[in-house]
């Protein structure tokens, strides 16, 4: 029974990956520490290792034949990951459990208020709109989104995502992509194995749960395929908000629950 039931929780986080363009982490992990009762550290560190396989594959090649990646960002994305992820998960297993839950939480509320910065968002695809920037890709714009991806890449080993829940946002309001593009570009990152040092850093410290992993993976790719297909019928806009309001109460959950404990 346990493990039909991570086999659904694979399936709904595969969904959420191909609809919003995430790594799938700010679902899982939740869903571990909540309805599996795992630990913070050891959901965040399974979470991890179930993102190195190429996971997001099925739910970026959907983007890819709609023309709504950005391969050359997606690659510079994927290198910045790796040293931002040993950072980061070397600091997330200096800190408590309850701390970091609360933190992760945290998290969770500032990449919604990202979301919900409308008036940033409608500058940003307004600027892209008149200069063709979220089509191009120059040295200088690659160089940025490198450096931004490192930042991102230590927040995805500090709190076990794959980074696509700020890498998403991040490409919106900085760089003018398209939300779409935003989105296919993000998986672009998520086909190698980014998060490989930080989860060898979780692997060496007992905190990785290889069963939990491999069961929610079938799940994972087919709700890929599937949220993928529906992201494309849906308005830019739509899917932002919701997916802002749900990273926000799942953030404000978790903030409170840390703390209380």
């Amino acid at each position: 029974m346990r493990e039909a039931f991570i086999l659904l929780i694979g399936l709904a986080t595969g969904i959420l990956v191909g609809l919003m363009g995430i790594g799938g982490g700010t679902v899982v992990v939740p869903a571990m520490v909540y309805l599996l009762r795992m630990d913070q550290h050891s959901a965040q560190g399974t979470s991890l290792l179930m993102q190195l396989l190429p996971l997001g594959l099925g739910a970026m090649w959907v983007y890819w034949k709609k023309g709504a990646v950005d391969l050359p960002a997606g690659i510079v994305c994927a290198l910045g990951f790796l040293p931002g992820g040993y950072i980061g998960g070397r600091v997330a297993l200096a800190i408590s459990s309850h701390n970091l839950e609360a933190l992760f939480g945290l998290f969770l509320v500032f990449s919604a208020a990202m979301l919900i910065w409308e008036p940033g968002s409608k500058r940003a695809a307004k600027a892209a709109a008149a200069t063709g920037a979220a089509k191009t890709t120059s040295a200088a714009k690659l160089a940025a989104i490198f450096a931004m991806s490192v930042f991102v890449g230590i927040a995805s080993g500090l709190f076990g995502i794959g980074g696509g829940v700020l890498i998403v946002p991040l490409l919106v309001l900085l760089f003018g992509f398209e939300q779409h593009r935003a989105q296919g570009t993000s998986l672009v990152a998520l086909v190698p194995p980014t998060g490989l040092f930080a989860c060898l850093t979780y692997y060496h410290a007992h905190q990785v749960n290889v069963k939990v992993a491999l069961l929610l993976i079938p799940g994972f790719v087919l709700g890929g395929v599937l949220g993928g297909r529906l992201a494309t019928r849906l308005a830019s806009r739509n899917m932002r908000m919701v997916f802002a309001v749900f990273l926000l109460l799942v953030g404000a959950f978790a903030a409170v629950s840390g703390w209380m404990k």
